[in-house]
């Protein structure tokens, strides 16, 4: 309805002043066309609530410090160990676990029990940890250290210098005479 009365209205503009009549109904009639084409009410602009730019270095260094903290812990195998014995079942998952082997992450996972976990988190000596994870036995009182696995090990040298004695035997001889 509204249109049709800018319409109307833009009409007698036209018959009383001309082009700037028509300029006025071609603005009036985009504006007001129910599909779009213009016009609206601008919104205020909103108040925004930035941070202090100190604050934010303030927040951007103390996440730092703790990013070096967690480093720090997580460094070595040992720390790794301990950090995960004294966490709790649901922070476990977020330790990661790359700086172990399977075999020691097999260990503190499936291997020790959570009376042995408790003992190796209580445990103040990384060298004791490592001593543990290495596989040397008895490093920590009532821990079972991680099992080693033996060694495949290939023929011994004197056994390839007997094969290898042993099969010239058979072969024949390199010249004939």
């Amino acid at each position: 309805m509204r249109f049709l009365q800018a319409i109307l209205v833009g009409l007698m503009k036209l018959a009383e002043g001309g082009l700037k009549g028509m300029e006025w109904l071609w603005y009036t009639a985009w504006r007001l066309w129910p599909f779009g084409g213009g016009g609206g009410t601008v919104m205020p602009a909103k108040h925004l609530d930035l941070p202090d730019v100190d604050e934010a270095k303030e927040t951007k260094e103390m996440a730092a410090d703790q990013q070096r903290a967690a480093d720090c812990i997580l460094s070595s195998p040992e720390r790794v160990a301990l950090a995960w014995a004294r966490a709790t079942e649901d922070e476990r998952d977020a330790i990661p676990l790359t700086k172990l082997t399977t075999d020691q992450i097999d260990w503190l996972e499936v291997r020790l029990t959570d009376e042995q976990l408790k003992i190796l988190a209580a445990e103040k000596s990384e060298c004791k940890v490592a001593q543990a994870l290495a596989g040397q036995e008895d490093a920590i009182f009532g821990v079972p250290s991680v099992p080693v696995r033996k060694r495949k090990s290939g023929p011994d040298l004197t056994d390839r210098i007997m094969d290898f004695r042993m099969g010239g035997i058979e072969r024949p001889p390199a010249f004939v005479h």
